[in-house]
């Protein structure tokens, strides 16, 4: 079983590149307790400023809070580009930022810090999502969630009472961002074999082994077995790790993430649901639309939908660029339904081999206690089907989607 200690201390050798990859991430600390040592942890960087919210700064004693320079947003905020803007100015006269927090501290650190050529290292108070180890950062602009460049933590040190207490609903949420595995590899593997685009097998091998015990480990999280979240952030490590091998979220995010994305867009980019809650639903349905294309063997149609359509689903033309590029004509679909025919069979092979069952899922988000469908989340059923139709046009990726 990989772990992220080890990755990061001796490289991965990657069969694509044909290649030892070497991240720049020096340390990943896994203890008990060690949120207590923060101060003398921090005073190893140098001129370190910390930026927490209103819920992670009560993980510090206030007499701790107040010996180290820091800064405290609202336990509500969306990591936006006015908030950055505020970090960059706070942080000017220091070298290292502190991340105390999980998602919207992350992002807010990793690209602050990367586009004012600072390090910064990581605290995360959460098993909440997979993005520790991501070099992207999702920034807020113009109301709309943008995947900006950013860069990975100089170190990450993981209190493990701290992640093992944090809300339960944070914990089962990592757990969604992580299991959408199945979905998102699937439409990345249809991707490579139908159109030829790259794929790389080394951020799934990565999570094989850790996939399989948390996939019977998993009910110890509400119980918060130490040993089950220590599992767990190692699985969320190693994904983000793997987002980074392949230069790209193509591992972790694919039709799953554009239909939650998407209904961001139709419902407002709110904090709740957590992120985690809508790609446990997503998750489900694109592992039952993938599993009803590789029933038959489908048939790709020309392109239908219209501009007027995706902005008044959406509300705004920001997708009609992606859209158009994306338009499958008569002729390319004729291309690729020359393909289908000759090879679904193999691919459909291919690509049940590495897929969880819909029914698993449902059962493992069930068990959980977690949304399984739009009404559960409080989406309208009917925006959400249309969203599912119309939500291939707001990412330049192919996937299940795009088989009409």
């Amino acid at each position: 079983m990989y772990c992220s200690k080890q990755i990061i201390s001796d490289g991965v050798f990657d069969p694509y590149s044909n290649k030892l990859l070497k991240l720049s991430t020096e340390k990943v600390v896994i203890e008990q307790g060690i949120i207590s040592d923060i101060d003398s942890i921090i005073k190893c960087y140098n001129s370190s400023y910390l930026i927490a919210d209103e819920n992670t700064i009560r993980l510090l004693d206030n007499k701790l809070a107040a010996s180290i320079s820091h800064h405290v947003i609202p336990g509500d905020s969306s990591p936006s580009s006015s908030l950055v803007e505020l970090i960059v100015n706070k942080v000017k006269d220091f070298n290292t930022l502190v991340a105390l927090g999980s998602g919207t501290i992350n992002d807010l650190c990793k690209y602050t810090s990367y586009i004012s050529n600072k390090d910064y290292i990581l605290f995360p108070t959460a098993a909440s999502m997979n993005g520790y180890m991501s070099a992207s950062a999702s920034i807020l602009t113009g109301g709309y969630k943008k995947s900006f460049q950013a860069h990975l933590p100089k170190a990450i040190y993981i209190d493990l009472d701290v992640v093992t207490n944090a809300p339960f609903r944070l914990t089962r949420s990592g757990f969604a961002d992580f299991i959408c595995r199945s979905t998102a590899q699937a439409d990345w593997l249809l991707s490579h074999l139908l159109l030829n685009t790259e794929y790389n097998n080394l951020p799934f091998s990565l999570l094989r082994d850790i996939e399989q015990e948390l996939l019977k480990e998993y009910p110890k999280l509400i119980a918060k077995d130490k040993d089950v979240v220590i599992l767990l952030i190692e699985a969320l490590l190693l994904s983000g790790i793997g987002m980074t091998i392949s230069n790209g979220s193509y591992p972790a995010s694919q039709g799953e993430h554009m239909i939650a994305h998407a209904m961001d867009e139709v419902y407002g980019h709110s904090l709740l649901p957590l992120h985690g809650e809508k790609i446990a639903v997503t998750t489900l349905t694109m592992a039952k639309l993938q599993e009803e294309k590789l029933l038959i063997i489908p048939t790709i149609k020309p392109t239908t939908v219209n501009e007027k359509e995706i902005i008044e689903c959406f509300g705004t033309n920001e997708f009609i660029e992606i859209f158009n590029s994306k338009k499958i004509s008569e002729e390319k679909a004729e291309h690729l339904n020359d393909i289908v025919q000759k090879n679904w069979s193999e691919f459909s092979e291919v690509v049940r081999k590495n897929h969880i069952p819909s029914k698993v899922l449902k059962k493992i988000f069930c068990d959980l206690g977690m949304a399984i469908n739009a009404e559960d989340l409080g989406w309208d059923t009917g925006k959400y089907k249309k969203v599912v139709d119309l939500a291939f046009a707001t990412r330049d990726r192919f996937t299940f989607l795009d088989i009409k």
